[in-house]
């Protein structure tokens, strides 16, 4: 094994490099749909702050193929010139400095000028392409150095924003698939942010924890627990207490008697015109159980209900109880 590729491995391992990892991925996201000179210049001062001035004179049409040359013409050091190079072909181009110049020597690559070194270093990526996917995840770990006050701010706070003042009535499964796509290419600390930014716990949980079944929720019978009228509430804190759970099940569906907005009193009734009676996951039958029930044998299911069903064949669900205080597994049940 070569001494470069050991040393990349070995900072691989640490904390350090796993982050300037996820930093090459954070990069390579912000290609989609083409670089503009504002994204280049984020990018670049992701890799070393201040770098991304140098995009500011840069042309967009700039080609990086005769590198050396265009270094001489635009004045622009080629150990510069060559990372923006990089970060726009990460494929193709490998940063010239006095760091990637010294392990040059080791691999036996020619420095004399850069198309004999790009040659060397298309070679070395090709031989090792297991362990890297281009020459961007080699710089960034074996040259890398993460500022933890470094953030990629624009896309936290596009998640942020994203899952603002959302419950489980407002979440869908777009915004579950987009969060999820961004959220996990993220750093660490950037993760974290976006984490201690989500209120709701049902919305946190189905979007940072693991989930494998569908809810189905009982709206009548959790609704009507310890309450004379039935109480919206009592669904909007069931969602919250399952939330908690290690695992979150979702996407979910309510149904509800099908003369359940009758019995509704006061504001209640315009809380449920307003929030639940459109939405396409809630449905009305009666009696509820039998929708419910079939429902749930589409898929792995957790129903949410303090009914035991007892008229009915064998349920193959997880049941889960509400009492006002707190959701659990009825394992008595399984």
């Amino acid at each position: 094994m070569s001494k470069t590729l050991s040393l990349y491995l070995k900072r691989l391992m640490t904390e350090e490099g796993e982050n300037l990892l996820h930093l090459a991925g954070i990069i390579r996201r912000y290609s989609e749909g083409g670089w503009t000179k504002k994204k280049l210049q984020v990018a670049l001062d992701m890799i070393q702050p201040g770098l991304g001035e140098i995009s500011k004179t840069i042309d967009m049409d700039f080609n990086v193929v005769n590198v050396e040359e265009l270094s001489k013409k635009s004045g622009i050091p080629l150990s510069e010139l060559s990372v923006i190079a990089m970060v726009l072909n990460p494929q193709m181009y490998f940063p010239m400095d006095k760091g990637t110049v010294e392990i040059s020597k080791g691999e036996g690559i020619q420095t004399d000028n850069y198309l004999k070194f790009i040659k060397g270093w298309r070679k070395f990526l090709k031989d090792h392409s297991e362990y890297a996917d281009d020459f961007l995840d080699l710089y960034l770990v074996l040259f890398g150095k993460r500022d933890e006050l470094m953030s990629d701010s624009s896309v936290v706070f596009e998640l942020i924003s994203m899952v603002k003042d959302v419950d489980f009535l407002s979440l869908n499964e777009k915004t579950v698939k987009d969060f999820r796509d961004i959220y996990d290419r993220l750093l660490p600390l950037d993760k974290e942010k976006v984490s201690n930014s989500i209120n709701d716990p049902y919305v946190k949980g189905v979007l940072l924890k693991p989930m494998n079944t569908k809810l189905v929720v009982d709206g009548s019978n959790v609704a009507m627990v310890k309450s004379l009228y039935p109480d919206l509430e009592n669904i909007f804190l069931a969602f919250k207490l399952i939330g908690k759970m290690k695992k979150v099940p979702w996407p979910f569906r309510i149904v509800f008697d099908a003369n359940f907005i009758y019995k509704l009193r006061g504001s209640q009734v315009a809380t449920f015109k307003n929030r639940f009676l459109k939405d396409p996951r809630i449905s009305f039958h009666s009696p509820a159980d039998e929708r419910i029930l079939e429902i749930a044998t589409l898929g792995p299911s957790c129903i949410l209900t303090n009914d035991r069903y007892l008229e009915y064949p064998k349920v193959r669900a997880i049941m889960l109880r509400f009492d006002g205080k707190r959701v659990w597994e009825d394992r008595k049940t399984a």
